[in-house]
């Protein structure tokens, strides 16, 4: 998932709650109460997104994006510099690595105007959603677009992206100036398709029932699994979101495959790495023992395109040795 965080405190609570290293809340408002634009902290996920929108306007910026360290939590430490949320017994935080600043920020003011009809379509679209509405940063009101007071840590889909920063080219004023440069575009384009991987990843652990498929792999625990790609994602674009193009694998069989420790053969087989059999590892051994075995398959079948763009990439030919039946 993709979150905004607009945060207009430059000190964002100091020490390891600074900016960029997570998004933190208080769990109350003052006097009881909760709010849903903290409690959104205890939805995000390890690996989920989140564009930083920075600062006041008309200073406001989007300057970039980090990634979540692990699953939003409730905390009774406290952050060094609360300001104005002292009084709060506990706080919602969700920690973030890797934070990568857009090539040039991105101004708040001159989008809203840049990009006030596709905003404002979204806004009207996203209020018809009744009760499935998401919860976003921006309000329309007396006329004019502006930021939702309070909105600290909103909901955002690809639609709304594209209604941000368009869909690739630069974004400009009719004035010429530009808005969105083209490498900002690209950066942006990268966050879009981190959601189109997170959709793919729900898709394909739904298609396979929350069940690893590796042979006789009993993990249905959803934290431990994963909807992985065969082909990667930045290896063949035309298999992008293709279904036949992923396997729900558990978080070891996950990683032995992107290893290379192991692939499928035509008929669907373990294969596990000639070069890897006689190794002591324990994750190997486990491979080898089911070595030749099919996977438990879904109604649709994984792509000959894709096992071949496996083979290719761990250096393995299954047709060559086959296991046998």
């Amino acid at each position: 998932m993709i979150y905004i965080e607009m945060s207009r405190d430059e000190v964002h609570g100091g020490g390891t709650w600074a900016f960029t290293n997570c998004v933190w809340a208080p769990t109350e408002k003052r006097g009881g109460g909760s709010w849903p634009f903290w409690s959104k902290i205890l939805d995000v996920r390890q690996g989920d997104t989140i564009l930083h929108l920075r600062s006041k306007t008309p200073d406001a910026n989007f300057i970039g994006y980090s990634i979540a360290s692990g699953d939003g939590f409730r905390s009774t430490r406290r952050p060094p510099d609360p300001k104005g949320w002292d009084y709060a017994p506990t706080f919602y935080r969700a920690d973030l690595t890797d934070f990568i600043p857009f090539h040039q920020p991105v101004n708040l003011v001159e989008i809203f105007q840049a990009r006030r009809t596709e905003l404002e379509q979204y806004f009207d679209a996203n209020r018809d959603r009744g009760k499935d509405k998401l919860n976003i940063f921006f309000v329309r009101q007396t006329g004019r677009l502006q930021c939702l007071n309070g909105a600290y840590l909103s909901d955002a889909d690809e639609e709304l992206l594209i209604a941000l920063f368009g869909s690739g080219d630069i974004v400009s004023h009719a004035d010429g100036k530009t808005v969105v440069s083209i490498q900002t575009g690209t950066q942006v384009s990268t966050v879009r398709s981190r959601l189109g991987q997170t959709h793919f990843s729900f898709a394909i652990r739904k298609l396979y029932g929350n069940r690893c498929c590796f042979p006789r792999c009993k993990m249905t625990d959803p934290r431990f699994l994963v909807g992985a790609h065969i082909a990667r994602w930045s290896d063949n674009e035309t298999l992008r979101g293709h279904m036949g193009n992923g396997l729900c694998l558990c978080l070891q069989h996950d990683k032995a495959f992107e290893l290379g420790l192991f692939t499928l053969d035509e008929r669907f087989r373990v294969f596990v790495n000639p070069c890897e059999r006689g190794t002591d590892s324990p994750v190997v051994r486990e491979l080898v023992a089911h070595h030749g075995e099919q996977i438990a398959l879904s109604d649709i079948r994984p792509l000959d395109d894709a096992l071949r763009e496996h083979w290719n990439r761990v250096g393995m030919r299954p047709w060559a040795t086959k296991p046998s039946s």
